[in-house]
């Protein structure tokens, strides 16, 4: 569970990011990517090419390559610690959500309790049940989660580029913050505009249908079809509610034809079902 969480929140930043490699036929984007305020940061490398887009480094984990597939309508999960394969579409997530939907009175009321353990009692039932089960996640579930919006504030200079800043509310918290650049004298090719559109499509399918999951892993994934987010280039991210306020910033844009090999699933690894308790 702990790691389709970690996806969930890659996917939503990656989804965002991805949408500046639309300006050319194959360009490979570079972001610095701290997953800690005050980090040294990795390297986030966005693909596009061939109807694909290969991130590498997804969300700052050197481990996780996310490979976003028009014609197949999926994202393919590449985790090089385990070499394993997971592939993320409607059928596979409409399928977790409702084992959540159904299950989900049972762990309203689990959480209730757990909500009520002391710190001690609370690490030993941590320490039986394993980290694939986290016992704050569940005590979460029971709570109430409120809606996220994306709220324009303003326009700002960011390296030099106009941007038009977004906030990320949930509730009355005030979460992230975007920075987005008209994308108006950008020469955007009809065929990545197609690839880009079908990612975008794919994300709102799945948030839509992850709902029950999603309020299970303790988040919310926001809308990303508004008119102040959509037709907008991406520049700087950052996180602004978490415990390490992660952020990402376009660093580089390299217009070089991308090497088909940048786009394989490498060899020897094995599929792996998407499962909710991973």
């Amino acid at each position: 569970m702990k790691r389709i969480r970690h996806i969930g929140l890659c996917f939503t930043i990656c989804a965002v990011f991805s949408y500046q490699a639309i300006a050319y036929a194959d360009c490979t984007l570079e972001y610095l990517v701290k997953r800690a305020k005050g980090s040294d940061g990795v390297t986030q490398t966005v693909a596009i090419k061939d109807e694909q887009i290969m991130v590498k480094a997804a969300g700052g984990d050197k481990n996780l390559d996310l490979l976003y597939r028009k014609k197949q309508d999926h994202v393919v999960v590449i985790d090089h610690v385990k070499r394993t394969l997971m592939t993320v579409d409607e059928r596979g997530v409409s399928r977790i959500n409702q084992q959540i939907e159904n299950i989900q009175p049972i762990l309203r009321v689990v959480g209730e309790q757990v909500a009520d353990l002391s710190p001690e009692q609370r690490e030993k039932w941590q320490e039986i049940l394993g980290e694939n089960v986290p016992l704050d996640k569940i005590a979460k579930a029971a709570e109430p989660q409120a809606p996220i919006r994306l709220a324009p504030a303003g326009t700002i200079k960011v390296s030099g580029i106009n941007c038009q800043k977004i906030k990320v509310v949930q509730g009355k918290k005030h979460m992230a913050d975007i920075s987005l650049a008209n994308p108006a004298d950008m020469k955007i090719t009809e065929k990545d505009s197609a690839t880009i559109r079908g990612l975008f499509s794919l994300y709102e399918r799945l948030a839509a249908k992850s709902r029950g999951l999603t309020s299970q892993l303790g988040i919310t994934l926001p809308s990303l079809s508004g008119p102040d987010v959509m037709g907008r280039i991406p520049i700087e991210y950052q996180e602004l509610s978490g415990k390490n306020n992660s952020s990402a910033s376009l660093r580089s844009i390299n217009r070089a034809t991308v090497s088909a090999e940048t786009m394989k699933i490498p060899k020897g690894y094995k599929a792996s079902p998407l499962t909710l308790w991973q």
